[in-house]
């Protein structure tokens, strides 16, 4: 199942909508969400779709089966995710840095770098240097409050995503403060249900920049596998429904206003982002 959240192009500035994508187009399904249960403060941690998705489902095909398509060119598309409480982010997690595995831990991105493939990468410090990270992004569906093991890690993915973990090039800020700019945390163009891909370790990568091809990579070569991701997470910290990981780039390098970048994951999908200047973009450096 890829399961994505949209808006209607007509519509404007419309409420985010739940869909099913299938060969035709895209199913609306946000009547589903009436089946959430109702939440009081202190809400939980967690993105509510994902953490109740094995109830949700049934239904949600039962409703793609009865709902008209709609053309995936009539519509903006977001992130799958609407709430993830955190992202972690690998770190030198290919083969060819020579780094082993956990040395250098996780990065990480606030929650609100959150954004998907119709809002573009926005870049606010134009007089800096933001670079692309075309990744895999793996989404946790349930809870997990202790060390789970390599083997079993993967029974906790909700699915699978395209990425690009967009970073502002260090000065000398900290890498958490150049990965959290809006827009830097970009997923998409749906989520690819984990019944779908057994072993992501079998999927890779092609990435662009307008039409030039930058990079192409099996995430066979990770250090770190998305299993081992998680389980080296769970020693650390509690994981929540929502939560995303992004696997590490072994392609970084500028991306510039007015560049398309495009990401393409076979069984997963293609996503392409627009990188623009931020209307709230910054006229001079701070301080000056």
């Amino acid at each position: 199942m890829k399961i994505c959240r949209f808006t209607l192009k007509a519509d404007g500035a419309a409420t985010p909508r739940l869909g099913i994508v299938e060969d035709d187009g895209i199913h609306d399904v946000t009547k589903v969400t009436e089946m959430l249960p109702p939440l009081r403060w202190p809400v939980p941690l967690g993105d509510q779709v994902i953490a109740n998705l094995a109830d949700l489902r049934p239904r949600m095909e039962e409703l793609s089966k009865s709902e008209p398509a709609i053309a995936l060119d009539a519509v903006n598309l977001l992130s799958p995710v609407a709430n993830p409480p955190k992202f972690v982010c690998g770190a030198g997690n290919w083969k060819h840095m020579g780094a082993p595995f956990g040395m250098i831990g996780f990065m990480g991105k606030v929650a609100t770098a959150l954004a998907g493939p119709s809002e573009g990468l926005q870049i606010r410090w134009p007089d800096r240097t933001t670079v692309h990270e075309p990744e895999l992004a793996f989404v946790i569906g349930k809870t997990i409050d202790r060390p789970v093991s390599v083997d079993e890690a993967l029974d906790y993915v909700a699915g699978y995503a395209c990425a690009f973990d967009s970073t502002l090039k260090p000065e000398r800020e900290d890498w958490a403060f150049c990965k959290s700019f809006d827009t830097y945390g970009i997923i998409g163009p749906w989520l690819v249900t984990a019944d779908e891909i057994p072993n992501p370790s079998e999927l890779g990568y092609k990435f662009w920049i307008d039409d030039d091809l930058r990079g192409e990579r099996s995430f066979a070569d990770l250090t770190g596998s998305p299993a081992e991701m998680i389980a080296f997470a769970s020693t650390q910290m509690t994981l929540y429904p929502g939560d995303i990981f992004m696997s590490g780039a072994a392609d970084v390098g500028p991306v510039l206003p007015g560049e398309t970048m495009t990401i393409e994951i076979p069984r997963v999908g293609r996503m392409s982002v627009k990188a623009s200047i931020s209307e709230h973009a910054r006229s001079k450096p701070w301080g000056a």
